[in-house]
């Protein structure tokens, strides 16, 4: 287990691209959003009472996770649990608990981290997540089929319509 703060470097997102990431581990879920160079107003837009949603549907066994921060336009990110490295167990969340989830804002030009905000997402969007992801757990995996699914998916459906394919969603 990690601890990170805001200005440490992280060498592995020196140069990665914009993409947002998002893992689940035996502590709880993350999410890493990559900026180049962000300004001042893109880092405010990560901080706490900023409006954040997030939702999640799955299509071709591939759950995508799909937030809005702030002023950004929606964005994606697919996931499986068959690439999460570190998770060993996954522990249904007691009554009226839900996944912690730690969002991470990163500059990509130097890996440095700008931003992180803690949240904890709701049950009602907790248990559907966690049940989808143990379904998956439970089917083989092929990274192949995985990455042309991904693909197919990619070009087929913008974000926008992966948006608004999800049926479970968390707002703050």
């Amino acid at each position: 287990m990690y601890s990170y703060k805001v200005g440490d470097i992280i060498p592995d997102f020196i140069g990665r691209p914009e993409n947002p990431v998002f893992d689940i581990d035996d502590s709880g879920a993350t999410m890493v959003i990559c900026f180049n160079r962000p300004t001042v107003e893109e880092i405010a837009q990560f901080e706490s009472g900023k409006p954040f949603e997030i939702r999640f549907t799955t299509l071709k066994d591939i759950i995508f996770i799909s937030v809005k921060i702030g002023k950004f336009n929606w964005m994606d990110m697919p996931y499986t649990p068959h690439l999460s490295q570190n998770l060993t167990k996954l522990e249904i969340p007691n009554e009226g608990q839900g996944l912690a989830l730690t969002v991470f804002l990163v500059d990509c030009s130097n890996g440095q981290i700008k931003h992180i905000r803690l949240l904890g997402l709701s049950e009602k969007f907790t248990r559907p997540l966690f049940g989808e992801i143990l379904e998956l757990k439970m089917k083989p995996f092929d990274r192949s089929t995985y990455m042309a699914n991904l693909q197919q998916i990619y070009n087929t459906y913008p974000t926008k319509k992966i948006v608004e394919l999800s049926n479970y969603y968390c707002k703050f």
